[in-house]
């Protein structure tokens, strides 16, 4: 199939961001719908899909390639043209009917300048925040903060609900940082479909503070695992497969966004200081 051919590009103001912060709700700062290239991004397992988009427009389809560490690696960071210390990013995700979730794997996330993932060693302007798929359609948090006791990030499941293949689901990851360099004050509240279905509270994501240790980045992050083949998708012949889901109508938003339903406007957003 034909692969992404884009380069990266600035974000263009739409009005709707301009009302947003004239009416004191929150304030566009990111947005791509693959409706017309450029596109924001490309990748080797990323590309276009016309007609698969949430209101039958374009979206992107990701290819999870199986392999011996669970499947390929789709990863890319965008600087976003401001940073803060409290953004919402939404997205609306669609895994294929077939999709095997096998043991979980990695969705999208924000980070600041210095990314921490991977299992690498915490540092105090370091940190990064994603949200994870995990075994049979459930979802998690998955964060690299200050205060882990693990070499792997920490994390917090969803109670009840699962993602149901074939269709999509509005995701929105509202991400608040603490203050430095003690306090444990930050949160991450994970939204689908309007309901809050994670609550991940007494953060100390940064351990130091400044302009470089704020959200400035999203993070495209997913793929299954994981390390091991024990999370790759595979055929009942134990062989390695591909599967897909589509991705539709990103956007950061500074402050708190929660998106009802797939595809819902700016305008339909919320705006409140706590939850």
């Amino acid at each position: 199939m034909t692969r992404f051919v884009a380069t990266f590009a600035a974000l263009i103001a739409i009005p709707v961001a301009v009302l947003a912060e004239e009416s004191g709700g929150p304030v566009l700062v990111f947005a791509e719908d693959f409706e017309s290239e450029p596109y924001s991004f490309q990748h080797s397992n990323v590309e276009p899909a016309p007609g698969e988009g949430v209101d039958g427009g374009t979206a992107a389809l990701f290819t999870y390639v199986g392999s011996d560490v669970g499947s390929d690696r789709i990863v890319r960071r965008i600087t976003l043209d401001e940073r803060g210390t409290e953004y919402t990013l939404s997205y609306d995700v669609r895994f294929d009917e077939d999709f095997q979730f096998v043991r979980g794997g990695k969705l999208h996330g924000l980070g600041p300048d210095r990314v921490i993932s991977g299992g690498q060693e915490r540092r105090p302007d370091g940190w990064s925040a994603r949200v994870n798929f995990a075994g049979g359609g459930g979802v998690r948090t998955y964060i690299y903060e200050q205060d882990g006791e693990t070499q792997w990030g920490v994390g917090r499941s969803s109670s009840g609900f699962t993602f149901e293949r074939g269709r999509y689901h509005a995701v929105s990851l509202h991400l608040k940082l603490n203050d430095p360099p003690e306090e444990a004050n930050g949160f991450a509240h994970v939204h689908v479909d309007g309901e809050q279905v994670i609550s991940h509270d007494d953060l100390r994501l940064r351990g130091e503070a400044g302009e470089h240790t704020h959200i400035s980045q999203f993070l495209i992050s997913t793929f299954h695992g994981g390390s091991s083949p024990e999370w790759a998708p595979m055929d009942e012949d134990g062989e390695y497969v591909d599967v897909y889901a589509w991705l539709d109508n990103i956007e950061v938003h500074r402050g708190r966004y929660v998106r009802a339903e797939p595809g819902a406007a700016p305008e339909e957003a919320e705006s409140r200081t706590q939850e």
